[in-house]
């Protein structure tokens, strides 16, 4: 027990440091790109001169998408999109992690058999959850296609192109 608690004890560590430097990092760059934008946004309202170019200003599409991007955007608010490749990319990361300790344990003949039993069980808590967040994302993929909040490509050839600015 005490070769395991020699293992868990610097792997919580770890991604305990891991997970508060991703939360500050990301905290950070919203912070940042919040900050940028609402300078952009209040450099281009002092261009405008009046009510009446500001009206005329909204009534375009540009006025449009800007209106848009001056309330914030929420995590909720993210499409499914986004969600569902991000459920993909951490099931992947784990599956592969609990895959290459799977092979680490088995490979390295020089690791006694209660740390390889340790390993395994690591491999396993890793594999399995990187298959749910896999399996999470297919079946959220199928139900948003189904719900119509994916469009498919069928209904994206259908749809006018939206002209960018």
């Amino acid at each position: 027990m005490g070769e395991l608690t020699g293992i868990l004890i610097p792997l919580g560590a770890f991604c305990m440091v891991s997970w508060i430097v991703y939360t500050v990092v990301t905290g950070l760059r919203r912070w940042h790109q919040q900050r940028v934008i609402g300078q952009f946004q209040t450099k281009l309202l002092d261009r405008i001169g009046s009510v009446n170019e500001l009206g005329a200003f909204l009534n375009t599409e540009a006025g449009a998408r800007f209106l848009k991007g001056l309330t914030t955007v929420n995590e909720s608010e993210v499409g499914p999109h986004a969600r569902i490749l991000r459920a993909v990319q951490t099931g992947a990361v784990l599956a592969t992690l609990g895959t290459g300790l799977y092979l680490y344990g088995w490979l390295t003949p020089g690791v006694r058999g209660e740390v390889t039993n340790s390993i395994n069980a690591i491999a396993t808590i890793f594999f399995g959850i990187g298959v749910g967040f896999l399996g999470s994302a297919a079946l959220s993929y199928r139900l948003s296609k189904q719900m119509g909040l994916v469009s498919t490509d069928e209904q994206r050839r259908n749809e006018p192109a939206v002209p960018t600015v």
